[in-house]
């Protein structure tokens, strides 16, 4: 996992290409305009936006992708992202080759409070839930999820 503000987004250049690629986008992109749900980009990566509200994550089920790093970009609001190891967690719904997912159990390992000036980028290593309360606050969250190709 990898936590940081936006402004050293490209710090993080030369892990993977289509990391790179990603990241230039990015870099380059005004989400403010998009529309919600998913927009193809290239064979390296898509984007999805959402607009939701925070909720109580506590016993919330980890994801976890093999295909895919997630990098979560809130556009407005404030969410608590927790993580694990995949390797730390019991897997309680098998992976699902098609959507790329399965759905672990366990204690989180580091939690973060992603914001507006902040991004996080998810590996397949990285179990993740998203879109949690910060201070038990429910509140309106939109945010874009970039889906790079790993």
């Amino acid at each position: 996992m990898i936590f940081d503000t936006l402004s050293n987004i490209e710090k993080y250049k030369g892990i993977n290409k289509n990391l790179d690629q990603a990241i230039d986008f990015i870099c380059g992109t005004d989400f403010s305009d998009s529309l919600e749900g998913k927009t193809a980009v290239c064979d390296a990566f898509y984007y999805t936006k959402s607009a939701m509200q925070t909720g109580d994550i506590t016993d919330a089920p980890f994801e976890a992708h093999r295909r895919f790093a997630d990098i979560f970009i809130p556009l407005s609001g404030r969410e608590l992202v927790k993580t694990a190891a995949v390797d730390s967690l019991i897997v309680t719904y098998a992976y699902q080759e098609e959507d790329d997912y399965c759905l672990l159990e366990g204690p989180a390992q580091a939690n973060v409070i992603n914001t507006p000036d902040t991004f996080t980028i998810l590996f397949p290593q990285d179990a993740h839930n998203s879109a949690g309360s910060v201070d038990g606050k429910v509140t309106d969250l939109e945010k874009i999820v970039v889906k790079v190709r790993v």
